[in-house]
């Protein structure tokens, strides 16, 4: 079978064009760029936490804040399982509780009789209790208060005084912790009682001086009161 020269060149000029289409896909396809290194994570959420470094992960190992002087193991355990609590303790929480949903100023009263000596619901102690409560308020009724008060005993707690006579449970627990020992999740509950600004005065500081509630061991409400 005899092959024309013709025929040949044909095949010679498309095996070429093949060729020269194939180099430019190799260099734009067959070949890539080295991954880049030393790139820093993004932020998934669009904000930071106060403190960080703007990439959305705080400083130090985890999602932790940077480690300070108090040790993890110093810390309260943080309690959120309420059948736990002794029943007065529980039982007075709930008093405190359907009162400051009531927005009544009679049934608070009530429930602030319950306990003797009364709560203490500012540093100098004097007053009427209610007063005192409408005095912190945003609102003349005293109704932020009792809104901020429910949102401190949403949260969990902490056992103060265990093993001796002064034991007492205290509400929120961020309270005993100080500022720079939250993680991530615990800045998302503190969060709810404060704003950001605020919290970050007291990151300032060192320390947690907003609301925080105490009933001690035998049911008696002891205080409900701004300060550290």
């Amino acid at each position: 079978m005899r092959i024309s020269i013709g025929a040949f060149l044909f095949a010679a000029t498309i095996a070429a064009s093949f060729f020269l289409c194939a180099v430019p896909m190799a260099f734009a396809f067959g070949t890539q760029s080295p991954p880049e290194t030393n790139r820093s994570p993004g932020n998934g959420f669009g904000f930071t936490i106060p403190g960080s470094d703007g990439s959305g992960v705080e400083p130090g190992a985890g999602f932790a804040n940077p480690p300070n002087e108090n040790a993890a193991g110093s810390l309260p355990e943080v309690h959120y399982d309420l059948s736990t609590l002794p029943p007065p303790v529980a039982v007075m929480r709930e008093k405190i509780i359907a009162a400051a949903r009531s927005g009544d100023e009679a049934q608070m009263r009530a429930v602030i009789g319950l306990s003797n000596p009364a709560p203490v619901f500012s540093s100098t102690d004097e007053g009427d209790p209610i007063d005192t409560l409408k005095a912190a308020s945003g609102d003349s009724a005293g109704l932020e208060v009792l809104a901020i008060l429910l949102d401190v005993l949403d949260a969990g707690w902490v056992v103060k005084g265990e093993g001796t006579t002064q034991v007492r449970y205290v509400w929120p627990y961020f309270a005993e912790f100080p500022p720079n020992a939250l993680d991530r999740r615990q800045l998302v509950e503190v969060y709810r009682i404060l704003t950001a600004g605020d919290f970050e005065q007291m990151r300032a500081v060192g320390s947690y001086e907003f609301y925080r509630l105490e009933i001690g061991a035998d049911g008696r409400w002891l205080m409900f009161m701004a300060g550290e």
